[in-house]
């Protein structure tokens, strides 16, 4: 073990009073980089006035077995967000720097027992998934595996009842789709993006007085950063909204879709005796060298250690519906949410391609669904998500296919005609960057189909561009059948003539 001079001095696992050791040391100092991290130690809060009485806190995150795998793996179960070690190193050099807390980093979810907590004052979930580790959901969890997983669930709920604290940063709404109690607890699910991180978006302040607040001066901001949009069980009657976006002023965005505009970026709440804070930033590496974020960031893990007695976490009020911020003038539903009206369904189709909350969501055993129309040239949206690892993709002419996978050349590939590619230069038919968010987060496809020729955004970046489609016929639109678990939402369609 590294001795406490070194520049994270990562307490391991077995160094901790009744917790085993994770068989694996985590170097978040070599995953990070020197450069990165001492960007990160530059723009740290100031030293603070130690605690009463010492704080430890649990930061869970990614190993760095995965995160390597990730980077060179076709495919994994799961796809680390790479932010995560910079999220789980800015955690521990806070605490170094503030002396609030000493922190302990784990991938381990062996430490969530009601023993092996009792060591700790507060957990982070630093851009962690929760799947496969504290939860499966059903179809894929054996019987003789409810047991531990039950007990795992239930030693981080009691934690956090009992009156410990919890953070939640980035993806940790979206790390346990199929666990609704984690979901109330944490506050809220996301539900995609309202704007994405190659976005300066501006911020305000909802409670410009919160201690969690001070970082900001009283005044709001403009951040590059993912925003997401967040669907049950958040509403600003159960949480105390700290951040939002500043909507008159953001760019106009065709998935800022809320009626009430309302896109929080960070909260507290109680949750029975304990304290709970989020904050939605944290997509990009760089958010955790930004000094006022970073200040942030320490003031809710303080909040949730209770040093914030004077916080409040009074619960606000709805916003009234207005108009959006989309630019959807001129498109038409595939799917908006209700139903799949527009879509050749059959009876034994529609027992695996279900509608609930908004979402199609499909369970991979039932053929491609595919609309009763058929289009020539248009614009297209859609929303997706990969609840795992996965293989899919969106037919746009006949069966050309644009691929949605987890392998490393990322989605919007076209299989079909990448092996036709004979000529110099890159693959047109192969994504010219990686764009997918982590596996749990929501993407958006903005596809363009003229004449012969495709171009495809992921994420609001180009990644297949004016690609030759060998095809001219109109056809349907389909959702591919791949034997994988999917989900889709919010499906627009803008027909494209006359050139326009």
């Amino acid at each position: 073990m590294k001795n406490s001079s070194t520049l994270l001095a990562v307490v391991l696992i077995g160094c901790v009073s009744g917790v085993s050791a994770a068989g694996e040391i985590e170097d978040l100092e070599k995953v990070i980089g020197p450069e990165a991290l001492g960007k990160i130690k530059g723009a740290l809060p100031p030293p603070a006035a130690p605690p009463s009485v010492p704080r430890n806190v649990l930061v869970f995150t990614e190993s760095a077995r995965d995160l390597a795998n990730a980077a060179k793996s076709k495919g994994m179960k799961f796809v680390p967000h790479v932010s995560a070690p910079h999220c789980a190193g800015a955690v521990v050099e806070i605490g170094k720097k503030t002396g609030a807390y000493a922190a302990t980093v784990t991938s381990d979810p062996g430490v969530f027992t009601p023993e092996k907590l009792k060591a700790f004052d507060a957990i982070v979930l630093a851009n962690v998934y929760l799947e496969g580790k504290l939860f499966k959901v059903p179809r894929d969890l054996k019987d003789a595996d409810k047991p531990k997983y039950a007990a795992r669930q239930k030693a981080l709920v009691d934690f956090v009842k009992d009156g410990k604290g919890l953070v939640g940063i980035h993806n940790a709404t979206a790390t346990a789709l199929g666990w609704p109690e984690y979901n109330r607890m944490i506050g809220g699910t996301h539900h995609g993006h309202g704007w994405y991180a190659h976005q300066e978006v501006p911020l305000k302040l909802d409670d410009p007085a919160h201690p969690v607040n001070a970082a900001f001066g009283g005044k709001g901001f403009s951040i590059p950063d993912d925003i997401y949009t967040f669907t049950t069980p958040y509403s600003r009657q159960n949480l105390h909204v700290l951040l939002s976006v500043d909507t008159a002023r953001a760019p106009a965005s065709i998935t800022a879709e809320r009626t009430d505009g309302d896109y929080p970026v960070s909260w507290v709440r109680t949750h029975g005796k304990g304290r709970v804070f989020y904050t939605s930033l944290g997509d990009s590496a760089e958010t955790f060298r930004n000094a006022a974020f970073l200040r942030h960031l320490a003031d809710g893990v303080r909040f949730a250690l209770g040093d914030c007695r004077d916080a409040s976490t009074a619960p606000g009020k709805p916003l009234p519906a207005k108009a959006g911020f989309t630019t959807m003038a001129g498109w038409q539903p595939l799917f908006d949410g209700k139903d799949l009206g527009a879509w050749a369904a059959s009876d034994s189709q529609k027992a695996h391609w279900l509608v609930e909350n908004g979402i199609i969501r499909y369970d991979g055993r039932a053929g491609t669904l595919r609309t009763k129309q058929s289009f020539s040239d248009y614009m297209l949206r859609v929303d997706w998500r990969l609840p795992r690892k996965a293989d899919s993709g969106v037919f746009v002419r006949g069966n050309k296919q644009l691929n949605i996978w987890t392998w490393s050349m990322g989605s919007g590939e076209m299989w079909e005609h990448r092996g036709r590619h004979k000529g110099p230069g890159p693959n047109p038919y192969i994504p010219s960057s990686r764009e997918d968010r982590a596996v749990g987060e929501w993407n958006t496809f903005l596809i363009t189909v003229k004449s012969n020729r495709v171009t495809v955004l992921l994420n609001g970046k180009k990644v297949i561009s004016d690609a030759v489609l060998n095809d001219k016929d109109s056809s349907s639109i389909g959702l591919q059948k791949h034997g994988d678990p999917v989900e889709f939402k919010s499906i627009y369609i803008k027909p494209l003539t006359d050139g326009k």
